[in-house]
């Protein structure tokens, strides 16, 4: 699914462009990337983690470019990518297609300027126009600024995994599953 164009001014009065990461971006995801990995303990992987090519990014931004069921959504500020929210589809099955799965990060340096809150905004909205009735994400229990963005925007938490994650000196994260009625947002 494809996300047209829109300007975003933030909190301090910078300017952003909302936008759907294609071919041309994949060097600048794939930094975006390492960085907001280095940033936060509370992202999947570390950044010497994030190996794959730009080729291999090429493919993921072109996917989620011809998903109908799909959608990435990047902020860029001065050809930067800052930070980004996507969503897609749990299972396209009969029994799950209702639902879609989310994941949103930001740069540091953009923290606190309204970027999350706008867009946790987007995402749902274009998760109710693709049709889906339920939104989910996992979010790691110590993330308490997340989990206040998650509540802000009607997510209950419904769920909880125990050691979910392991750092790498040896202490865990707990995983929240939280999850958005889509339907009662209509």
């Amino acid at each position: 699914m494809i996300y047209e164009p829109k300007e975003f001014i933030s909190k301090a009065n910078k300017h952003y462009l909302l936008r759907s990461p294609n071919q041309e971006d994949s060097a600048k995801m794939l930094e975006y990337l390492k960085t907001v990995s280095e940033e936060t303990p509370f992202l999947i992987n570390y950044p010497e983690e994030i190996t794959f090519t730009v080729e291999k990014e090429e493919d993921i931004l072109e996917s989620f470019l011809a998903d109908e069921r799909g959608i990435m959504i990047a902020v860029f500020k001065d050809d930067e990518a800052i930070g980004n929210v996507s969503f897609s589809c749990v299972r396209n099955s009969i029994k799950l297609r209702h639902r879609c799965t989310m994941g949103i990060a930001i740069k540091k340096k953009a923290w606190g300027e309204g970027i999350g809150n706008m867009l946790m905004q987007e995402i749902i909205q274009k998760a109710i126009e693709a049709g889906y009735e339920q939104m989910e994400l996992a979010v790691y229990s110590a993330n308490r600024k997340a989990i206040d963005l998650y509540r802000k925007h009607g997510f209950k938490e419904c769920a909880l995994l125990p050691h979910a994650g392991k750092l790498k000196d040896g202490s865990y994260l707990d995983e929240i599953r939280m999850v958005k009625d889509l339907k009662s947002t209509l």
